[in-house]
């Protein structure tokens, strides 16, 4: 019976590659000539991959899922509930078990433990010693929504950096050059909690080189990520003029709402509001909130099948994924849509 290796030879490609492109693999870049040369082999031989998933896989995969949100803060912040679910969803249609579900802090976590899982999925932000003993134990490790550069790990983000310059050149067309921004900074989680030492978010950075870049006064303010961090934020912005407000998450935005009210302004018509995650808090907040939707359910979707990929040839190069962020707009910057 014809295998991978025999088609690769024939191909002229490496078994990886044959492997990737029957398994249409989204991360992986081909050109087209090349993956009709190996579906035309396969047609020559009649392979069928699914009855031979054998050769690629073993037959049971166990999946172990680690986290840094707690019920409660999902609660608060639908985002990642999204993105477990995109895990979970992905799972299912693969026959993968996902064995594990552990959130931190844990203090009752052992990093040899993960060495009886078939593969690990990180859901949120650890500090990066964490990740090396994690990696020593199992290196077939995919990492979600970390936008730190690290070459040695599979990665899979949304591009929030590239959709907020892309928005703020919308509204520079549109003759709006008085733009605030509220967010916090991102604080890893270690194994027995939030470890002291804090890096600017990827937001915020987006914001700050675009202003720069532009020639622009930024005016930023870094708080926390609660409703009330957002109401306190947005009373320091609106000691300046703004006629636009970028705001790190839909949380936040509750807040802001509020201080943008007391303050006897009116959204759009004084000043426009755009967020992040695009949560369904956004669609009912009146006016109803512009928010960029960061892909969070194909994100998890994605991580199980790169995991596949990564147990079926341990040997790839690390892949970093960026998935496209898209904002829905909404009333609060209608004026300019």
């Amino acid at each position: 019976m014809i295998g991978i290796r025999k088609i690769a030879q024939e191909a002229g490609v490496s078994p990886a590659t044959v492997s990737r492109v029957l398994n249409n693999d989204p991360s992986f870049s081909v050109s087209n000539q090349t993956k009709k040369r190996i579906k035309e082999i396969v047609e020559k031989y009649h392979y069928q991959p699914h009855a031979n998933k054998s050769v690629n896989r073993p037959k049971s995969l166990s999946v172990l899922v680690i986290t840094t949100h707690s019920l409660e803060n999902e609660a608060h912040d639908p985002y990642f509930i999204q993105v477990h679910d995109g895990i979970i969803q992905e799972a299912s249609k693969e026959g993968i078990q996902v064995k594990g579900f552990i959130r931190f802090p844990n203090k009752d976590f052992q990093f040899a433990d993960v060495k009886k899982y078939d593969g690990i999925i990180v859901a949120g932000v650890f500090t990066e010693e964490f990740y090396a003993e994690l990696y020593q134990n199992n290196p077939r490790l995919i990492l979600i929504d970390e936008t730190r550069y690290f070459s040695q790990y599979d990665i899979i983000r949304n591009s929030y950096f590239e959709e907020t310059q892309a928005i703020l050149d919308h509204f520079l067309k549109n003759k709006i050059t008085d733009i605030g921004f509220l967010g916090g900074n991102i604080q890893p989680m270690s194994l027995t909690g939030i470890a002291p030492d804090s890096y600017q978010d990827i937001r915020a950075k987006a914001y700050l080189m675009w202003m720069k870049a532009h020639q622009l006064t930024p005016n930023l303010v870094i708080k926390g990520w609660t409703p009330k961090d957002g109401f306190e934020g947005m009373n320091s912005l609106l000691k300046n003029h703004l006629q636009l407000v970028l705001i790190a998450s839909d949380q936040l935005a509750v807040g802001a709402y509020r201080a943008i009210k007391q303050h006897g302004l009116t959204v759009p018509q004084n000043i426009h509001v755009i967020s992040y995650n695009d949560s369904e808090i956004a669609a009912y907040m009146t006016p109803s909130l512009s928010s960029i939707n960061p892909s969070s359910v194909a994100m998890g979707q994605l991580a199980v099948r790169r995991l596949v990929q990564r147990i079926i040839n341990p040997d790839e190069v690390p892949v970093h994924i960026n998935l496209p962020a898209k904002i829905t707009w909404r009333e609060s910057s209608k004026l300019i849509n």
